[in-house]
């Protein structure tokens, strides 16, 4: 450990792994050498860090209340059902209010009574379109999250699950004719239309000639000869040519633009895909992630997310993909506007950065002998790296000619898991003296509230007042929102199946609430109204069939989970005009929803775990899914994951995922419909399972493949790991993995060493 000195006597001892990142690497450019940076996290963790653990215990507090008030009631003799959730749900809300948790439904802040006063932000907070987030510590993940900014509409749609029964090996040419129909039939429907009721596949080559007024327009011709413009001529926003040919030209719908890549000549190629490719703008936004998507828990790990970090700002990152080709950041997108000057437009999304919450502690970093809140330690050096070498680059050096990731100097700081408005105005204060500390003009940082957790749900309208000169946006997470759910109230009875609880009344209400408050508060007037994760990340027919109802009921961004699910989602944006639909929703009566929604416990019907084959089918599905996300998680450090299910359909999981599948184990043990030996034998089962899955795969070690190994199962670190998680959705406040999974990845990296 680095050890240095506070003025006020206090030392501060720094892993020197960290110590010498930031020493070498970070501090270079920035002002502020490494002793001066740990100084100010050291003053910062005196200042904030009492007030951090008065939070955490109020939340320990308003959650044993919670616990004694249900079981209060069934030692009275209640007795939760289906039928009684509802008026259950009322007299919930009843003694919150009684108890000071929340102000009477009547005197919470009202959205409509203030208006955001966020400052004008980046052009990209005001585009519609997907929204992906990027585990930080892996290079490749982190370049390819950058540059899903652009991407290839005809490789998206070629390689994904839509149309299956064209097969993309045995029917080449035919699925590549399929995708070459579909896009243009989108094409004609939902980006441009030409005059004469023509359609994209009726035109064989492109040119670019001054109208009457001087400026560019852009023609199409057909076969015959017949020459043709755009409906909508203010649609054509640019293009390039070489040696006077047509090369490329640009359209603009909704605020999004499609770059259409041409042949020889300007012509398209019906034998070969039409256009040379079909490259849409896509993730314009990209939340770079430090914590459900990641596995850092030590200060090698936390330099090498942070080294990544540093390097998508500056631009010079690169890595190695998957196929062994070398990738980089995009340069900036150049071309001629219609009115003949150079335009330039963002190769990369803007990038927000996801620290941890409250609750997170850290090592890496003590202050007096104790362990710090890890948001101290990551909040500053994320946002010293954000401000102080964040500069674009002309082209020279070998790096990427492209525009700051700010161009206005903002950090856009994504705070997950808090759960009440008193926490959001710790956040603004705790962000007010990092800008102070490191000589930044007021309202650099920048908040976006994660609303996943019911706290913050009942507080949302509070929450938006307390930060109303910083949010950017606010993000429904219904997965570790469902999380949150169940632990709060997990006393109010057994819990519905996981596949059902999308559908919940608290669950549905909640999205729509997100919305609404948001929309009435002025959110949406210069930041974004976001919606949650596409879990099923192979699932592409099923996303475009489903995620379309994102921007259909006022989401102007919405997560994936990889660039080509982005490229596809951004079809959506086309398809529907999210600011006309959030117009509509503004000037209509607000949405009729009442804390009861919000608080309606999803009791389980007990006809569905009837017979125990349905019963231990369901604790399988659930003890595979936590297995499978945590057996790399903590065995070899991978925070995010695709990984199959119990059906043998990849989805990707985090955090977020087994925040559920324990608090659901938790819940029914609690209840008595599944017991610990029940739940033993699922685990060994879903384990055998996962082993048979993962067999032959590069760096899989079987948990199960010899006599010893069985024996020795539940004691091996991963299904600790999974045992200690169920164990917490009980005994923790909130349900949270991450005090498991920390202490058994540390404990395997101590043992490999």
């Amino acid at each position: 450990m680095t050890t240095i000195k506070l003025s006020s006597g206090m030392s501060v001892e720094i892993e020197d792994v960290l110590y010498a990142f930031v020493k070498s690497e970070l501090a270079p450019g920035t002002g502020k050498t490494a002793d001066d940076i740990f100084g100010i996290l050291g003053e910062l963790v005196l200042k904030f860090g009492p007030r951090n653990s008065e939070l955490l215990e109020k939340r320990v507090v308003r959650q044993a209340k919670i616990d004694e008030y249900y079981l209060s009631k069934r030692n009275a003799g209640w007795n939760p059902t289906t039928d009684s959730a509802v008026k259950d749900a009322a007299d919930l809300g009843q003694f919150l209010v009684a108890e000071g948790f929340l102000e009477p439904e009547t005197s919470s802040a009202d959205p409509n009574s203030f208006t955001m006063s966020t400052p004008e932000l980046d052009f990209e907070m005001s585009q519609n379109g997907p929204e992906l987030v990027t585990p930080v510590n892996i290079a490749s993940m982190a370049v390819g999250g950058a540059n899903a900014r652009w991407g290839s509409l005809y490789d998206a749609y070629f390689l994904s699950d839509i149309h299956p029964e064209v097969n993309r090996d045995s029917s080449r040419t035919e699925r590549l004719q399929m995708v070459v129909d579909r896009t243009n039939e989108y094409l004609d429907e939902h980006v441009a239309q030409w005059d004469g009721e023509l359609s994209f596949n009726d035109l064989v080559s492109y040119s670019v000639r001054p109208n009457f007024e001087g400026k560019q327009s852009l023609f199409g011709r057909t076969g015959n000869g017949t020459e043709v413009g755009l409906q909508r001529p203010e649609s054509f926003v640019g293009f390039n040519q070489v040696a006077g040919q047509l090369t490329e030209f640009f359209l603009e719908d909704n605020n999004l633009k499609v770059q259409f890549q041409l042949y020889d000549g300007g012509t398209v190629n019906k034998d070969n895909g039409q256009f040379k490719d079909l490259v849409v703008e896509s993730a314009v936004t990209n939340i770079v992630d430090f914590e459900d998507a990641v596995a850092i828990v030590d200060g090698e790990d936390m330099v090498a997310a942070l080294r990544n970090y540093l390097g998508l700002i500056r631009g010079d990152i690169q890595a190695y993909g998957s196929r062994g080709a070398l990738k980089a950041i995009n340069s900036d997108v150049s071309f001629i506007g219609v009115d003949g000057s150079v335009q330039t437009a963002k190769g990369t999304s803007l990038m927000s950065v996801r620290n941890v919450s409250l609750h997170m502690y850290t090592d890496m970093v003590r202050v007096d002998g104790q362990d710090i809140s890890e948001r101290i330690l990551g909040v500053l050096l994320t946002t010293l790296i954000a401000t102080a070498h964040d500069k674009g680059s002309n082209g020279g050096n070998q790096l990427p000619a492209r525009e700051p990731n700010s161009k206005k100097g903002y950090v856009y700081q994504v705070t997950p898991k808090l759960q009440t408005a008193e926490e959001v105005g710790e956040q603004v204060r705790f962000f007010e003296a990092v800008e102070e500390s490191l000589g930044l003009a007021k309202n650099t940082i920048l908040l976006g509230i994660m609303n996943e957790e019911l706290g913050m749900t009942l507080q949302l309208a509070d929450s938006l007042l307390a930060a109303q000169s910083r949010v950017f946006f606010t993000n429904t997470g219904f997965l570790d929102r469902t999380g949150s759910q169940i632990r709060v109230q997990t006393h109010a009875g057994p819990v519905d199946l996981r596949d059902d609880l999308t559908r919940a009344v608290f669950n549905t209400s909640y999205e729509l609430h997100n919305v609404d408050v948001s929309l009435r508060a002025g959110v949406h007037d210069q930041g974004k109204i976001g919606k949650g994760m596409q879990v099923k990340n192979r699932a592409m027919a099923e996303m475009m069939e489903v995620k379309i109802n994102h921007p259909k009921s006022g989401g102007n961004t919405a997560w994936v989970p990889a660039p080509n699910p982005s490229h596809l989602h951004s079809m959506h944006y086309h398809m529907i005009d999210v600011d006309q639909v959030q117009r509509t929703m503004e000037d209509s009566p607000s949405a009729n929803i009442i804390r009861r929604d919000l608080l309606t416990f999803p009791v389980l019907e007990m006809a569905k775990v009837a017979t125990p084959q349905s019963k231990q089918t369901l604790l399988l599905s659930y003890a595979h899914s936590m297995v499978a996300y945590v057996e790399p998680w903590v065995r070899r450090g991978i925070g995010c994951s695709g990984v199959p299910n119990f059906s043998q359909i990849e989805e990707m999981k985090d955090r977020a995922t087994e925040r559920i599948d324990g608090a659901i184990i938790a819940n029914w043990k609690l209840h008595g419909v599944v017991s610990q030996s029940e739940i033993d034998e699922a685990i060994k089962k879903a384990t055998e399972i996962l082993d048979e899955q993962n067999s032959g795969q590069p760096g899989y070690v079987p948990m199960m493949d010899t006599v010893e190994k069985r024996a020795s199962l539940l004691q091996e670190p991963a299904i600790l790991a999974v045992l200690e998680i169920i164990e917490d959705a009980l005994t923790s406040p909130s349900a949270y993995v991450e005090p498991a999974l920390f202490k058994y990845r540390k404990l395997v990296k101590a043992a490999a060493k």
